[in-house]
């Protein structure tokens, strides 16, 4: 009895601590949304380009990888994906960036601290500041070009837009394997990210007792480092603030005030594709639509963006399904030494696969595209 009266007092207190930190962004004036344009939905068939990340763990199979998990969040959303590797040329990355309808950047673990030693961490770095300014770019010049992050994609992009070279704002969390549910903002209730969700699907995710949330993070931003910021408070709405298991709140789900750019510091693509026993991830059916929501969101947001491929053959030398995407079991029968968390992954080797983001090159011959049906 006494253990269960601890543990009411513990959620009581935990709840009143969320609270007070929603309460920071109450009654916050909200800027005008970026407008969609007015012309419409420029393509039903978008494609995103999704960020690698480097990997040693890939054996012979490649040096970079993309979750296989988050591929398929957007193509079951109706996209196709696109690899931007993230040791590109600033040229490679012009020309992927110039013909992709969105871009996003996934978790993982690369360590963005500026001064890291880690060459591929610091290749990542400059790769990421040059997608966000290329977006935000794009975007000025009137061609709508929405941006995701998630998790470690998420900390970037804010460390990014706060100018906050030295990664301050970014500090330790306890929050891996750490399934909660949303602490919504006044903000969230009619933002472009969440307005247009279900009642009981938005009511299930801002019960205090759910666990639709999937978090694994060990660093994020707290709200006060947020609140202080005041280019974050400039470009970003806060919609949702949530406790770590100590009890202290971490900013977890922003959007932009005058750009399409969306994060979130937990994960919504893994509830339907990842299955990793040690992870505590809702499968409940509401766990499933809330992965789907996001995922069809962000790539309706795509399909106002202007870009295209010259052609469906250049369009098709460059998708992800060019590279195999390998379940971590094969990786360990060769290797018993490695253990990767996720179900599948894509292991790149770019100098395998021709790629004319790397040559340069453009196919001569034009296929038509048909429109849909």
């Amino acid at each position: 009895m006494e253990a269960t009266l601890q543990r009411s007092s513990s959620m009581a207190m935990s709840v009143m601590l969320l609270l007070l930190a929603v309460l920071l962004y109450h009654g916050s004036v909200v800027e005008a949304a970026y407008q969609r344009p007015e012309s419409g939905v420029s393509n039903h068939h978008p494609v995103i380009g999704v960020l690698t990340l480097p990997e040693p763990r890939c054996l012979q199979y490649g040096d970079q990888v993309i979750a296989t998990s988050n591929a398929r969040w957007l193509q079951a959303g109706g996209a196709r994906v696109v690899p931007i590797f993230y040791d590109s040329t600033p040229e490679e990355l012009d020309f992927v960036l110039n013909r992709v309808n969105g871009v996003f950047w996934t978790g993982g673990n690369v360590n963005f601290n500026p001064h890291t030693e880690a060459k591929t961490g610091t290749v990542y770095l400059r790769t990421t500041e040059y997608i966000l300014r290329h977006a935000i770019r794009e975007n000025s010049r009137g061609n709508f070009y929405p941006l995701w992050g998630t998790c470690l994609g998420f900390e970037r992009m804010l460390q990014l837009v706060a100018e906050d070279d030295e990664a301050k704002i970014v500090e330790k969390f306890d929050a891996e394997n750490y399934p909660i549910n949303l602490g919504f903002t006044d903000p969230a209730w009619q933002s472009r990210l969440f307005k247009s969700m279900s009642d009981e699907l938005f009511t299930e995710v801002a019960s205090p007792l759910g666990r639709l949330a999937f978090n694994n993070h060990g660093l994020g931003i707290h709200p006060n480092s947020f609140q202080n910021n005041t280019l974050l408070n400039e470009h970003f709405s806060v919609l949702s603030v949530d406790l770590d298991r100590n009890g202290k709140p971490f900013v977890s789900t922003v959007e932009g005030k005058s750009w399409p750019f969306y994060a979130t510091q937990w994960h919504p693509e893994k509830a339907p594709w990842e299955w990793n026993p040690a992870w505590q991830i809702e499968r409940n059916d509401l766990a499933i639509q809330l992965s789907n929501y996001f995922g069809r969101f962000f790539v309706n947001e795509c399909k106002y963006n202007k870009n295209q491929f010259e052609s469906l053959e250049l369009e098709d030398r460059m998708l992800l399904h060019n590279w195999m995407s390998i379940p971590n079991g094969v990786i360990h029968r060769i290797n018993p030494k490695i253990r990767i968390s996720f179900t599948e992954i894509y292991c790149i080797d770019k100098n395998k696969v021709e790629s004319p983001a790397i040559a340069g090159t453009q196919p001569a011959k034009k296929l038509k595209r048909f429109p849909l049906l």
